[in-house]
């Protein structure tokens, strides 16, 4: 029973986290998933969501079970220190529940949050006690992860070395090792070989960091590190990792930083998580004073959470295309100006850029650029609306 109420509890905050996601609607990003845009990702993630395109509420759906997804997963520290004293597995559980990355990234429905969940079971994996023979037996499966997470995220790729590790450490032979993870990369450069979009969004992502002066980003990486943990698990997580010598999580927190120097965005900070965690596992004695250092977790993330801006009304995009999608007529719909995929997800029509020769064809024009000239094209302006749109009369 106690652990039933523990469940559902943590179910309520998962709940909880999904809806605030939700309340900015939409994002661009999310869109791309949703509609199976062929960039920036691999298609494994995306095909499944587009899959659900049907769902009456197929956002919802998403943000609820990522949430679920990234808080239950607590569950899987706590298989990993069932002989600890309860006051420290509490306070790693509790890091984890109450870090900035759950709290502002569980629910997203987004690439990163997934890749971490995957890099948390990386983790498990290179530290969980189990005899070599009954681990190589399963080796197949753990190439398959490998190769099914390159396939989620490109980004997958910074758990490299953890995967190395938990071959090695298993002692899985060498040819084997090569091979399990050499092919899905192999195939994951083929795979953007063959798709111009996706090596267009890498070699734009692989620059985009370049106009920036480095301190300014590295503070900016720096800032996700600590964000990510919020400020004590951060630290705890790499200490214990440079303490135990862990070179594995030490090697991909390395990747990470790497990455976001080149690519920074700031949903990649999640990708740390799974990382400093390990951090904590493997040198347990940095839980010192555990119960002082859960709180001071819990008040740091507080503080973030005071003082980050929240948005609790609905985007342009989704209350403008409400209002169009309940026109009796038929059409396409323009969009002037510069637009992100949001638009598309939350149209039921056909969404193109604005240009006068289409305009027969549309029944309604969204001017977030100025439109001169709508008007003689027998459209009228929907009055009270925080964008100008414009109708064509029946």
């Amino acid at each position: 029973m106690r652990r039933f109420l523990v469940i559902i509890s943590l179910q309520a905050y998962a709940v909880l986290l999904a809806l605030y996601q939700g309340l900015a609607s939409v994002r661009t990003d999310e869109a791309k998933y949703l509609l199976d845009i062929p960039y920036p990702h691999p298609p494994v993630m995306r095909v499944l969501m587009h899959a659900t395109e049907q769902f009456p509420l197929q956002e919802f759906f998403w943000r609820i079970t990522l949430a679920t997804l990234m808080v239950q997963s607590v569950w899987i520290l706590a298989s990993l220190v069932k002989k600890w004293a309860p006051e420290k597995w509490l306070t790693l559980c509790g890091l984890w529940l109450f870090a900035s990355a759950i709290l502002f990234q569980a629910g997203s429905i987004m690439m990163a949050p997934i890749t971490a969940l995957q890099g948390l079971l990386f983790v498990w994996l290179l530290l969980r006690k189990r005899d070599q023979k009954a681990y190589q037996g399963k080796a197949g499966w753990v190439a398959l992860l490998w190769l099914g997470s390159l396939f989620t995220a490109y980004q997958a790729v910074l758990y490299g070395p953890i995967i190395l590790a938990i071959f090695i450490r298993r002692r899985v032979h060498f040819l084997h090792t090569i091979v399990a993870i050499g092919v899905p990369i192999v195939l994951v450069a083929m795979y953007i070989a063959v798709n111009p979009l996706a090596a267009a969004s890498l070699i734009s992502a692989g620059g985009q960091n370049t106009h920036m002066p480095f301190l300014d980003t590295a503070q900016l990486v720096l800032g996700s590190w600590l964000w990510s943990g919020s400020v004590v698990l951060s630290v705890l997580g790499l200490v214990g990792m440079i303490r135990a010598k862990q070179w594995a999580l030490l090697g991909s927190m390395a990747l990470v930083f790497g990455f976001l120097f080149t690519s920074y965005r700031s949903y990649y900070a999640v990708l740390f998580l799974p990382l400093l965690v390990g951090g904590v596992l493997v040198t347990p004695s940095v839980l010192k004073r555990s119960a002082t250092l859960l709180a001071l977790q819990i008040v740091v993330m507080v503080w973030i959470f005071a003082h980050t801006q929240l948005s609790f009304y609905p985007s342009p995009a989704r209350t403008v295309m409400q209002q169009l999608n309940q026109l009796p007529h038929d059409g396409v719909v323009l969009v002037s100006g510069t637009f992100g995929h949001q638009w598309q997800y939350e149209s039921s029509s056909p969404l193109y850029r604005y240009s006068p020769v289409l305009l027969s064809k549309a029944k309604a024009v969204v001017c977030l650029d100025s439109c001169p000239g709508v008007r003689l094209y027998g459209f009228y302006p929907i009055e009270n609306t925080a964008t100008e749109v414009w109708v064509r009369q029946q």
